[in-house]
């Protein structure tokens, strides 16, 4: 064990302890939040753009970017809200075990994925001295974490570029000719 090591105990423990006062509910939702706030901006900004158009007189540019923005914080703000009210309705639902415990486990998953992102990083980084990588792959938690981080990049890969299939293909290549 090095200090590597004990450095990504102690920021796993932090990342514990955040999920333990935020709660369950208000981790779960502000993450949820992030994911729906994107998919909705995505999916409705040029939207709210042209409704925009009617209302000001400046550059689409500039009110595509703005629409994405407000949209995804409106949507980030409404589920954190929600987060919040239910984090504050614990002690009345019975729940506080539940929203503690969970909610330590979710910290301690996002500073997990976190931790693996920045030792697969920086285990690979060549503008990192050779003793300073020596150091990240001889620690003990290097190797597990490394093989998150890549199933987590794998995962990303497949998600954002999705394999197609044969027949998808030759139909693709058909219509190029």
């Amino acid at each position: 064990m090095n200090w590597v090591d004990v450095t990504l105990i102690i920021a796993l423990a932090l990342f514990g302890l955040r999920g333990y006062f935020r709660g369950l509910f208000r981790e779960v939702l502000s993450i949820a939040g992030l994911v729906v706030g994107l998919l909705i901006a995505v999916r409705y900004y040029e939207t709210v753009a042209v409704l925009g158009e009617a209302f000001w007189n400046v550059s689409p540019l500039i009110l595509k970017g703005t629409a994405y923005i407000a949209i995804f914080f409106v949507v980030y703000f409404l589920f954190n809200a929600v987060g919040w009210l239910l984090h504050h309705s614990e002690k009345l639902l019975f729940l506080q075990t539940l929203n503690r415990v969970g909610g330590i486990a979710v910290g301690i998953g996002k500073g997990t994925v976190l931790a693996a992102l920045m030792v697969f990083f920086a285990g690979s980084a060549s503008w990192l001295p050779h003793g300073a990588r020596d150091e990240i792959s001889g620690a003990l938690l290097a190797s597990p974490l490394t093989r998150v981080a890549e199933e987590i990049i794998r995962a990303g890969k497949e998600k954002m570029f999705p394999k197609q299939s044969g027949a998808a293909r030759t139909s693709e290549i058909g219509f190029l000719f």
